[in-house]
């Protein structure tokens, strides 16, 4: 027998007669094997049916038309692309290349649409994920005024331009202008409720009409008090502060600033480093003011600062240690360790 002939009965009632060469589907062999074995059900086929995946093919067909070479050649190497940015958008533009390839050749070879459609399905979402991929890695352009601040505080710690033109933006940012004999802060008057920071121009640090340093770009315009002012928002600057000439700057209120780090905590943490720092650098250049009447220089990171005025072998009694100095230093003795008078701490970290 070369073929299989159904009756009518057997496909539900209709006069069909089908032909089917069971050279094809050798299955059929195994059904005609047993012909009168009525418990042959088609789970037992279907199980025959597996021994076909062991088998070695007898038959190779000729290889497929180079549209499909240039498919798997492209997700050949989208596997090897780099885990980047870069990477990650390469590998999706490759892998749209080969699904397009890929689907014209199931589309106009193979005329399978179950193919076709299915790669095109793929196709489309690499195309939505290269678009974002490509969105992401966009240049950000900043401001020309705070490109300066971004290149010198923010980018060395981590922070990326997106984040950074967030932070700058109107949403949470303000700049503003001073012009020469303004003033930024009265002292004991104006409240300590913002952070800024000097995008360019002088400023100059004023107590009880003496001048205690200058301000240049790109330093911070208040940073000890803001940090010093955490607990209360009702604290006012212990200082004044003056603009000597044309000057620009950026301010943030503090409010706005807590609402941000809770969102952003790298950002909370890199403001927190970068307060610390010009603190630091500020009390290190009040040091250069610390000297006595007769030019001796202070240092403030030594316990006792007046005991390193005079020789050891010279002996002073404290009212001429503190007529020696100027009077913004003047020091009570304790136990002969010099200890800096309120004034003095309060020039010291203002």
């Amino acid at each position: 027998m070369d073929s299989l002939y159904l009756l009518p009965s057997e496909m539900g009632g209709e006069n069909v007669t089908e032909k089917t060469d069971f050279d094809i589907i050798p299955v059929f062999k195994t059904v005609l094997a047993y012909p009168h074995n009525d418990s042959l059900q088609f789970n037992d086929i279907f199980n025959m049916s597996w021994g076909r995946f062991f088998m070695p093919c007898e038959n190779w067909h000729e290889p497929q038309h180079i549209l499909f070479q240039l498919a798997y050649g492209c997700f050949f190497i989208s596997c090897l692309t780099p885990d980047n940015s870069i990477g990650i958008l390469v590998m999706h533009a490759v892998l749209l290349l080969g699904g397009l390839l890929y689907s014209t050749w199931a589309w106009n070879m193979m005329c399978a649409p179950d193919i076709f459609s299915w790669t095109f399905g793929f196709v489309f979402l690499n195309f939505c994920q290269l678009l974002y991929d490509l969105y992401r890695i966009r240049p950000v352009r900043l401001d020309p005024e705070v490109e300066a601040v971004f290149a010198l505080l923010f980018q060395p710690l981590g922070i990326s331009r997106t984040t950074f033109k967030k932070l700058v933006g109107p949403e949470y940012a303000e700049i503003f202008t001073l012009h020469p004999g303004d003033f930024y802060a009265l002292q004991n008057l104006t409240r300590i409720d913002r952070l800024s920071i000097v995008l360019s121009g002088k400023v100059q640090v004023v107590s009880d009409g003496t001048t205690l340093h200058t301000i240049d770009a790109n330093e911070f315009l208040d940073s000890p008090e803001f940090e010093s002012s955490r607990a209360s928002v009702e604290d006012k600057f212990r200082v004044s502060i003056i603009a000597t000439g044309t000057s620009r700057y950026i301010s943030w209120q503090r409010s706005t600033l807590e609402y941000l780090f809770v969102k952003e905590t790298v950002l909370a943490n890199v403001f927190c480093v970068l307060v610390a720092r010009d603190v630091i650098n500020k009390v290190f250049a009040m040091n250069k003011k610390l000297a006595s009447q007769r030019g001796h220089l202070l240092d403030i990171r030594l316990p006792g600062i007046a005991s390193c005025l005079y020789d050891s072998s010279r002996e002073t009694s404290p009212t001429n240690i503190s007529s020696d100095l100027s009077p913004p230093l003047k020091s009570h003795q304790n136990g002969g360790m010099s200890i800096l008078s309120a004034e003095s701490h309060q020039t010291f970290w203002n």
